[in-house]
């Protein structure tokens, strides 16, 4: 056998050996699913076993988990629930824990025994957004001040300034943000030239320009 086969290392390890260099490494990097396992094992290749050989000497990474004595996040659970009471679960976890995007959702999720982001996008498809965009709740404690000015800082950021076209700010903008641009509208009472005029840009002479433009262009 060659002796640059890591994998031989690790077979000559007992159970006991590896558990513990596993669960020191699980405890001090905060790892609690596979997946983030393999992250980690891609950047510290010759750190820690593979999944595979974790597989073949305990079965599964439940089957680790379990003899480690850490609680398990087991996907398959989650088939347990109905849309309707998934849905019910992650959200009120949403709320209680105050997450308002899913990249954080994502960090703390595995650590409450959640399910895991992907869980949830291969379960609900693209609907998991809605359930980072519950607004409403946030937007009544916020004046209007505050959102016309996050509403500002985002047009600057997506370059919009010369444009103000409203669809493409739908399609652009960050939900994680700001809330919906129907909802500042019904928040505020004004419809999106009035919007536009509150927060210091004319509306209508931009858009006359890019009409002027645009029929220069043709000829």
């Amino acid at each position: 056998m060659k002796t640059n086969d890591k994998r031989i290392v690790w077979k000559e390890k007992n159970d006991l050996e590896l558990m513990s260099i596993i669960s020191r490494i699980l405890d001090k990097e905060n790892i609690f699913t596979s997946r983030q396992y393999q992250d980690y094992k891609k950047k510290h290749s010759q750190a820690v076993p593979s999944l595979w050989f974790i597989r073949e000497r305990f079965s599964s990474w439940e089957g680790l988990l379990n003899k480690l004595g850490k609680p398990t996040y087991n996907k398959e659970q989650w088939y347990r629930y109905s849309d309707e009471e998934l849905k019910f679960l992650v959200t009120t976890f949403i709320s209680e824990k105050e997450i308002k995007s899913q990249h954080q959702y994502e960090k703390i999720s595995g650590n409450n025994n959640m399910p895991s982001l992907y869980t949830l996008r291969m379960r609900f498809g693209k609907r998991v957004r809605t359930f980072f965009k519950n607004k409403e709740s946030h937007v009544i404690q916020e004046t209007n001040f505050e959102l016309l000015t996050k509403l500002k800082s985002e047009i600057i950021r997506l370059n919009l300034e010369s444009d103000l076209s409203m669809t493409k700010f739908n399609e652009l903008y960050d939900d994680n943000e700001l809330p919906s641009v129907f909802t500042i509208m019904r928040k505020t009472n004004k419809n999106w030239e009035e919007l536009m005029a509150e927060i210091g840009y004319d509306y209508r002479e931009i858009k006359i320009k890019k009409i002027k433009k645009n029929l220069k262009n043709n000829h």
